[in-house]
């Protein structure tokens, strides 16, 4: 039997482990989107509903905002998840070089949407505590949609018209911006570099800046006021959770990419597989960490599923009420009984 060059294994046994591994990434990676679909879906969904069932009470600036966003991710949910979960069962691409494309590009856009809207909605917050008389209007807030959708096809778009190309990930289950590859009369460099400032770093900056902006506000406002500062806790926690979940659904993707652009990086198919999911996992936790925190949507989500707080109540203290009842007729009742006894 050969040797391979190191002589760490025989060929015939490195072919099989190679394989091996590469069919349980292929059947994790086909789980974990078909559970990122699924998820994804139901919860964003269930915003809309929320949305449309009680849209006196949220249709606000800035849930104009959130179901621009949700929209996106339901979409990506819907169409892209099943093209690369049916990609990642057969083990390679299953679509043709033109889907690679559509499917790139379609992607590359509900990502960089979904980086707009969530910056769009952490400047909003900011204005909405640091200046509440020049808070977004529901104008705003619809133009503000449409330039993140313009914002999106303008980082997307080049790919499309040479400048930048569009190709088959790692593992060959999805396609993206082809990051590996140094071409100058595709100008990748520059593009990479232009999407990069324009479409994380840019958005970094200005959702970190954002959320501190509302921490800041806050704490002066308490000592001011010399107010608990339960509130102000509550809403930092909520602010770190916002800048973690971004950070850890996108950061790994754009390390990962960096270092195979600028720095000839060169990854097994897990090490590139996870980022790519991770990314798109953040249709999932979105609505999760968008709208679950909303007080707004927790009481529309309670009228929803027939959860009231004051129906229980009141069908507790009926049934004090009926109880109480019950013991006053019973000692009426023994006190006729003994006052009849005492007559006769």
């Amino acid at each position: 039997m050969s040797l391979n060059l190191s002589g760490d294994l025989p060929l015939d046994d490195a072919l099989i482990v190679e394989e091996q591994v590469s069919t349980g990434i292929y059947i994790f990676s086909a789980i974990t989107l078909g559970l990122i679909g699924f998820f994804g879906f139901v919860l964003n969904l269930l915003v809309i509903l929320s949305v449309v069932k009680d849209s006196k009470a949220l249709w606000t600036p800035n849930n104009v905002i959130l179901i621009n966003m949700v929209v996106g991710d339901l979409l990506v949910a819907a169409l892209g998840n099943p093209i690369a979960m049916t990609s990642a069962i057969a083990g390679t691409w299953y679509w043709s070089h033109n889907m690679c494309l559509c499917y790139a590009w379609f992607m590359t856009t509900m990502g960089f949407a979904s980086i707009g809207n969530l910056t769009v909605m952490a400047i909003e917050r900011f204005l909405l505590v640091a200046c509440p008389i020049k808070a977004v209007s529901l104008k705003h807030s619809y133009v503000l949609a449409l330039l993140v959708w313009m914002y999106a096809l303008s980082l997307s778009l080049p790919p499309l018209f040479s400048w930048g190309k569009y190709g088959l990930e790692a593992g060959n289950i999805s396609c993206s911006v082809s990051w590996e590859l140094h071409d100058p009369e595709m100008h990748s460099g520059t593009y990479i570099a232009f999407i990069f400032v324009l479409g994380f770093f840019l958005p970094v900056i200005l959702i970190s800046s954002s959320y501190c902006g509302i921490v800041r506000i806050l704490r002066n406002m308490n000592k001011r006021i010399s107010l608990s500062n339960r509130r102000e806790t509550k809403v930092i926690r909520m602010v770190y959770l916002m800048i973690l979940a971004f950070l850890i659904a996108w950061s790994p993707y754009a390390v990962l990419a960096l270092a195979t652009q600028y720095f000839y990086a060169r990854t097994s198919y897990i090490v590139a597989v996870l980022p790519c999911l991770l990314a798109k996992s953040s249709i999932c936790y979105n609505p999760i960490i968008y709208a679950c925190l909303n007080v707004q949507f927790s009481r529309a989500w309670k009228k929803m599923f027939f959860i009231n707080k004051s129906t229980t109540r009141n069908s507790q203290h009926t049934g004090m009420t009926t109880l109480n009842k019950k013991k006053m007729r019973n000692l009426n009742r023994r006190q006729q009984q003994q006052a009849c006894q005492a007559k006769i």
